[in-house]
């Protein structure tokens, strides 16, 4: 797939943000946030913004990807190590107030840095560095969509697996297989397969369990396609659920369209998440909702926004991604979730995830 970001306007956005944030330069050092702004789509590297210019520091194992990946626009300086980056940093007189992200550079560095480029103040500003992420052009929605499409093809090319006598983790390793075969970098995260009790773990990555017959199986997977990841859940029973099962499963599928149908821009993040939780409360299953609604997603699997009952006073905009994926567990006994991914519009929402996880098309018999 053919993709034309432009990666000067993303650093003259940047740019924009260093007044606010009170500082002459950004740090970044994070590879989702190096990936946004440069193209380079490796680790081990920094970049210097400031409104003059941008430098791109990385030592002698990645110079030649990065010169290949980045704009020319950007200079790039061979290091020999942090020592050397703070070298290089301290030259620069200009720099008083230089802002980096407190979430990612290790403590260690935090305090090396501040100390080899003093009298330059070191200022945390992860805030600012991750917002221009929030919200995803249509260039971004391509790939997303096609990030969605090639996990969906692997889930489809996978299921004449979903059988009595099947390990957990031999699923999980033939969906991440066809991932891969159909275009895709990687799995987005590790595959989560639950069966059986293992389904009431919300993480239950894949075990060496085999699916007994009867069993409900907890599908949670997504496919990385050039540094964007999708992500959804389906949960799928081998035989006809019994009546306690079907009434959770539908409880949560009309909790998830609930929130879907109130989703507009300036909804509030914490809002969405009452909006769901109430739903899922109303059919008695408040305590068995124990994570939240849903997060965003992009070059990471996990980022802004979150949505849960700890969210900010931070509301939903037009070209945010996030998922909602209202879920119940009961420990030693079985869980379901359902989770499907979101773009929101000025127009209001789109569902990029296109499997239908009506409970009839979840039964396999």
């Amino acid at each position: 797939m053919k993709t034309d970001i432009n990666y000067t306007e993303r650093l003259n956005r940047l740019c924009r943000l260093l007044p606010e944030a009170e500082c002459d330069a950004f740090l970044i050092d994070h590879p989702a946030n190096l990936n946004y702004f440069t193209g380079y789509s490796g680790d081990s590297a920094f970049l210097l913004v400031s409104p003059d210019k941008s430098s791109f520091f990385t030592d002698g194992r990645y110079t030649t990807q990065a010169a290949a990946e980045i704009p020319h626009r950007i200079d790039l300086i061979q290091i020999n190590g942090f020592q050397d980056l703070c070298h290089n940093i301290k030259k620069n007189s200009t720099i008083e107030f230089l802002g980096a992200d407190e979430n990612k550079l290790c403590a260690g560095n935090w305090l090396k840095l501040q100390r080899e480029i003093n009298p330059c103040e070191l200022k945390p500003v992860s805030a600012s560095l991750c917002r221009p992420r929030l919200h995803k052009n249509a260039e971004e929605i391509k790939l997303l969509r096609q990030a969605v499409a090639i996990a969906e093809q692997a889930l489809s090319s996978s299921l004449n697996l979903l059988q009595p006598g099947m390990r957990e983790s031999d699923l999980a390793a033939e969906i991440e297989y066809q991932i891969r075969l159909n275009g895709g970098e990687r799995a987005a995260f590790p595959l989560i397969v639950a069966s059986g009790p293992r389904s009431a773990l919300p993480h239950g990555v894949a075990s060496q369990r085999r699916l007994s017959p009867g069993d409900m199986v907890t599908i949670d997977f997504g496919a990385c396609y050039k540094g964007y990841h999708s992500d959804q859940t389906c949960t799928f029973f081998l035989k006809e659920p019994e009546p306690e099962l079907q009434k959770v499963y539908n409880i949560l599928y009309e909790a998830q369209k609930t929130g879907a149908a109130a989703l507009s821009p300036d909804l509030g993040c914490r809002e969405l998440d009452r909006i769901v939780r109430n739903a899922v409360s109303a059919g008695g299953f408040s305590k068995e909702f124990s994570h939240g609604t849903g997060h965003g997603l992009g070059l990471e699997i996990h980022e802004a926004p979150s949505i849960s009952p700890k969210s900010q006073d931070g509301k939903l905009e037009p070209g945010m991604v996030f998922t909602i994926e209202p879920g119940c567990y009961f420990p030693n006994r079985w869980g379901i979730r359902i989770e499907d991914t979101f773009h929101l519009t000025a127009a209001g929402p789109e569902k990029l995830t296109t499997i239908d996880k009506n409970l009839a098309n979840m039964i396999i018999a």
